[in-house]
């Protein structure tokens, strides 16, 4: 968790609400941040742990973790499939995270050949919530668990043209297997592993900064529904090619502990 841990009351008030409906035991979870890394394989073969390890590998997932998580990426994807040969409908949650936009044509492409009914709840980027004030959202996860219910009209239905069509770009991508995809004008490109780092280089300030502050200023100020791990992992290589200097770490068991200062060469 990054920041402050949120009291009991200001839990109870993010989950406070209308359920959506239905069994959690039904919900899946598909993606594994495919906007990440080789994309070429499946899902969870060696190449998908390596980028399970490179991403998160600083907060000390053992091997029994890493494999339980990638069984249970594997039972949320037969389950899946199973569902949509039973004809059991469909609902996609999906934002224009790239992470998100992954999973969507990911499982477009794994349910290409299936007729099935699919519907899709695309997040929108902001939401009127009073007169005089919006909500911004970059992903899922910033939405108030007891409020999701609230984005059940903007649900529709996917057609089999839009499913191929999704499925024919997955496929595309696959062949590209990029170090990284990113959303630009709408549209899932691929692009290059340092892509962001003008981001971080433009956030740096002319003193001393601990890694964790940066980073959160960084998913602060940019909805760009990255995740904090891959921008530790861009720092990380600055770090590497003396471009940021490491004067202390502050914090040895916190994972961005490091304090943080511009190298002028």
């Amino acid at each position: 968790m990054l920041g402050k841990k949120p009291t009991k009351v200001e839990l109870e008030k993010h989950f406070e609400g209308q359920a959506v409906g239905g069994n959690s035991r039904d919900v899946v979870n598909i993606g594994f941040s495919l906007d990440v890394g080789d994309i070429s394989g499946s899902i969870d073969g060696d190449e998908r742990q390596n980028i399970f390890l490179k991403l998160w590998g600083r907060f000390n997932f053992d091997n029994k973790e890493q494999e339980k998580f990638f069984i249970n990426q594997r039972k949320d994807m037969e389950y899946l499939l199973s569902a949509a040969k039973n004809g059991i409908p469909i609902r996609i949650w999906k934002s224009s995270a790239p992470y998100s936009t992954c999973g969507f044509y990911f499982v477009c492409n794994i349910l290409r050949n299936i007729d099935c009914n699919i519907s899709v709840v695309s997040l929108p980027k902001y939401k009127q919530i009073s007169e005089n004030q919006i909500a911004e959202y970059s992903h899922w996860g910033e939405v108030e668990a007891g409020k999701i219910y609230q984005f059940l009209p903007l649900e529709k239905q996917l057609s089999q043209i839009e499913k191929r069509v999704a499925s024919d770009y997955w496929h595309d991508l696959m062949v590209e297997s990029a170090p990284l995809r990113a959303v630009i004008n709408g549209k899932l490109i691929s692009v290059p592993e340092n892509f962001y780092d003008f981001i971080i280089t433009k956030n740096l300030p002319d003193n001393d900064i601990i890694m964790a502050r940066l980073i959160g200023k960084l998913l602060g100020e940019y909805s760009l529904g990255i995740s904090d791990s891959w921008y530790a992992l861009r720092i990380d290589k600055m770090i590497e090619d003396n471009k940021l200097i490491v004067v202390e770490n502050k914090e040895p068991s916190h994972p961005y502990g490091k304090v943080l200062r511009k190298a002028y060469i």
